[in-house]
């Protein structure tokens, strides 16, 4: 194995599991968190992150804990951004001065930041060898022991990934080949992978569950206590609707309906221990929202495919949180693709 030298950008769930596991396999690891740096004080106390789980076993010593995004990145060749989306824009702003030449940034999930990297590399005039590409999920399902150095991995997840431009796809999957040989298979183009993103189940779970969710004093189990014959139809309608626009724009569903009828009726192992929102500003309604799910209308209404139940989904989320998150999300108009035709749309991801 040729030991990789990657930044991991964010220390929540995601960057916990990531920092501890590749570490494990032997890469060196620098964790950057910018916002929720208190994330990052158990590892420092204890000097590096517990992993459990299905994935490495054991105590990984982080090479480098730091709130400093310029020692992050700093020789890295792969730098993994495992954020929320909201946090894709301020942290282009934070790398772009200190990018190198030869490296490749890869957004997990992408959720359409990987197009709002190329915009922010535009706007401040940096013309470095750097390939930007994004997946439609992360590649764990993880989870840390908040206030301690302890993460468990309870799931790998198969994954598409495409870069922007997509010929730099192979190119991208050459470079995490070493870190992750068969879990990630090229997709045609970013639009392919953002609309493939399976957190659109998220929405139905909750927003047909906000009365338990608010109302009770214990954990809220999603995929045990939050499924039913009627929330499994609408979230089936959702399924349907993204498959119509991703078919009219002569792209793949790479998360399919029977992924999902799969998923659901044979729970993956671990996943019934997984808790939900305490409330309704939880990210997997105040993120899915606004970058998943307005996207996907959005882009829906431009080419005139109609999604009326994901519509009402995010009409319903934007009331409950008194937010219009089809004018905050991911629209066409924030993406820079307005009025773009299937095949201007295909030519802009190419």
């Amino acid at each position: 194995m040729n030991a990789k030298r990657i930044a991991v950008i964010g220390a929540g769930h995601a960057g916990y599991g990531m920092a501890a596991d590749l570490t494990l396999a032997g890469h060196e690891v620098h964790l950057f968190e910018g916002i929720y740096k208190e994330n990052l004080d158990p590892i420092i106390k204890r000097g590096g992150i517990e992993l459990t789980g299905i994935s490495n076993n054991g105590f990984a010593k982080i090479s480098r804990v730091t709130t400093d995004i310029a020692e992050a990145i700093d020789g890295v060749q792969l730098i993994m951004v495992v954020t929320t989306s909201q946090g894709h824009e301020a942290v282009a702003e934070l790398c772009v001065p200190y990018l190198e030449d030869g490296q490749t940034i890869i957004l997990l999930p992408g959720n359409f930041g990987s197009v709002l990297f190329a915009r922010k590399l535009k706007e401040k005039g940096i013309h470095k060898d750097i390939k930007i590409a994004e997946a439609n999920s992360f590649v764990y399902a993880s989870r840390r022991i908040i206030g301690e150095a302890k993460v468990h991995i309870s799931q790998f997840i198969t994954l598409c990934i495409a870069a922007l431009p997509a010929s730099d796809t192979m190119s991208v999957l050459d470079d995490v080949k070493e870190l992750y040989p068969n879990q990630f298979s090229p997709a045609k183009n970013v639009l392919e992978v953002a609309l493939s993103n399976p957190n659109h189940f998220h929405l139905p779970i909750h927003i047909l569950n906000a009365a338990y969710i608010e109302n009770s004093s214990g954990p809220f189990y999603p995929y045990t206590q939050g499924i039913s014959p009627a929330v499994l139809t609408i979230m089936e309608a959702v399924w349907q609707e993204k498959g119509a626009v991703l078919e009219k724009l002569g792209l793949t569903e790479r998360f399919p309906l029977q992924w999902h009828r799969d998923y659901f009726n044979i729970l993956v192992p671990g996943q019934d221990t997984v808790t939900g929102p305490s409330d309704m500003q939880h990210r997997e309604i105040t993120e899915d929202c606004p970058h998943v799910v307005v996207p996907l209308v959005s882009i829906g209404n431009m080419i005139g495919v109609p999604t009326p139940i994901s519509s009402a989904l995010m009409t319903l989320t934007s009331e409950i949180n008194g937010t219009d998150y089809f004018t905050e999300g991911r629209n066409v108009e924030h993406l820079g693709i307005s009025g773009l035709s299937i095949d201007q749309l295909n030519e802009f991801f190419a």
